[in-house]
């Protein structure tokens, strides 16, 4: 059976258009490292502003693009801020970390990395060396009075302190004779009222965040699409972002009107051709 000239066409452009899909989607899934490279976030942990989504943030309703943690760089908070290092919208690395039973990934900043030191039970906090920002930590020593100290980073103790940190200057405090004896990751979302501290300091977490319990690093955004998941599953956390499902449908129709356009400006040109053509022809005859 022979195809005419317009079905050629049409298979011709659905072929070029899987073979990108295709092939982009390949060298996606290698760059990251995950057969599904892609994560949906629920909550609204991360959000800037509490009360709407922001394009560079992560909100709730966003796609993340997330990589394997070997292939990625994780910067701290405060390494980013003496190099200048920084994702979604300020200083430092975003990480997934998994809290292990049947609990849900967290998906937060790491803030600092501190190194346990088991031979005389501190903590060494390199990254604080240069670092401008104001901290100290305080301890009760032998004696019964109160130590302060905002210099030595290799011998923390007691309860370590931060002023105006994050995106949202935040004053925080945890205290590390309640954490897990290991080294790893502080971490703590971006919300500014939803998450005003350490999650080793609440209920999140009990421990630093190692190496092996990072799920994966994301590294590109792509606003409101996951809102669509959200709302099969209820709309759980949507009230939170009442301007991310307008901006979809939004973005919908600027792409279909997009296309429409191309459509229409193709058909034009087809018909001025056309009436050339036939133009042409009478010429011709005459």
């Amino acid at each position: 059976m022979s195809v005419n000239k317009a079905d050629k066409n049409l298979l011709i452009s659905v072929g070029i258009i899987i073979v990108i899909f295709v092939g982009g989607y390949a060298s996606l899934v290698a760059y990251s490292g995950f057969s599904s490279p892609f994560s949906i976030v629920m909550s609204q942990s991360m959000q800037h502003d509490p009360h709407q989504s922001e394009i560079g943030c992560i909100d709730t309703g966003d796609i993340v693009i997330v990589q394997d943690p070997s292939k990625a760089e994780i910067q701290s908070y405060i390494d980013g801020t003496k190099s200048g290092y920084q994702s979604f919208g300020y200083y430092g690395s975003v990480i997934i970390y998994n809290r292990g039973g049947n609990q849900n990934p967290v998906i937060h900043r790491a803030i600092i990395w501190l190194e346990y030191n088991p031979e005389n039970d501190t903590w060494s906090a390199p990254s604080l060396q240069g670092y401008s920002g104001a901290w100290h930590y305080e301890y009760i020593d032998e004696n019964g009075e109160t130590v302060i100290n905002n210099s030595d980073y290799n011998n923390i103790r007691g309860t370590l302190y931060f002023d105006d940190i994050t995106v949202s200057l935040k004053d925080v405090s945890i205290s590390l004779d309640g954490l897990e004896k290991k080294s790893g990751f502080l971490t703590m979302g971006d919300n500014p009222e939803t998450n005003t501290t350490f999650d080793q300091a609440s209920s999140i977490i009990d421990h630093p965040i190692g190496y092996e319990d990072i799920r994966s690093v994301p590294v590109f955004e792509i606003p409101w699409l996951g809102t669509i998941k959200i709302l099969v599953n209820g709309g759980q956390n949507l009230e939170d972002v009442p301007n991310s499902l307008p901006s979809l449908i939004m973005l919908f129709v600027t792409i279909f009107g997009f296309l429409m356009l191309i459509d229409a400006t193709s058909l034009y040109r087809n018909k001025i051709l056309l009436n050339d053509e036939l133009r042409r022809i009478r010429q011709w005859k005459k």
